[in-house]
């Protein structure tokens, strides 16, 4: 979503505030809203039976989520939390019809907004089905480049493991395995992929079916 927009929702929603570690939604909660952040990040995943946690994707500024109490009436899919402190615009039933009918813009961005999350989401249980861990961490990471060349990513192992939906042993070793081919080397709290173009050369060679591109 862009400043433009972001600001007209703000507009038309409520501003809500939520501090690091703060519950925003529980898994199963029906209360009916689209929640759009404006500031800071929010963590989004799942608790198992085991009470193992289950990371699956952090939103920030211009990200929403709670699109499915609105469009069909359904409880929330995942649990979200504020990852640092959050700041979100509420758009109820009202202000969300409201959008809908007065706004082609956001028409345009809720249906871009679905389609990128389902493309996401088949690409998630695709990977899981046919790549090796180390690999699926290479995409990870590839995804976070934004320079061609060295880029330092501030994520911890714990973060990779919740990502890859893995034990922290399992993700210890997949990047072992990519620090022992010299694609990547770690620091405190951040993982240093060496070479952007290099990186994408070795997942292309890995994939299989489509090349990675940059979101």
């Amino acid at each position: 979503m862009n400043d433009t927009l972001l600001a007209l929702c703000a507009q038309h929603g409520d501003r809500k505030t939520f501090s690091q570690g703060q519950l925003i939604h529980q898994r199963g909660d029906a209360r009916p809203g689209l929640n759009i952040v404006q500031t800071g990040q929010v963590k989004v995943g799942n608790y198992g039976l085991d009470g193992q946690y289950q990371l699956t994707s952090y939103l920030q500024r211009g990200d929403s989520f709670g699109e499915v109490t609105l469009l069909v009436e359904q409880p929330r899919t995942h649990h979200s939390e504020a990852h640092t402190d959050v700041v979100l615009t509420h758009l109820n039933h009202q202000a969300f019809n409201w959008m809908n009918a007065n706004v082609p813009e956001f028409n345009t961005y809720l249906l871009t907004s679905l389609a990128i999350k389902l493309n996401m989401a088949l690409e998630m249980m695709d990977d899981h089905r046919r790549l090796p861990t180390h690999v699926r961490l290479a995409k990870i990471l590839y995804k976070q480049c934004t320079q061609p060349t060295l880029n330092t990513i501030k994520i911890r192992q714990s973060d990779c493991a919740e990502l890859l939906a893995v034990t922290l042993l399992s993700s210890h070793k997949a990047l072992s395995k990519l620090t022992m081919l010299n694609l990547v080397s770690t620091s405190y709290g951040a993982i240093l992929v060496h070479d952007k173009l290099q990186l994408e050369q070795w997942l292309n060679d890995h994939l299989s079916l489509l090349p990675v591109q940059q979101n």
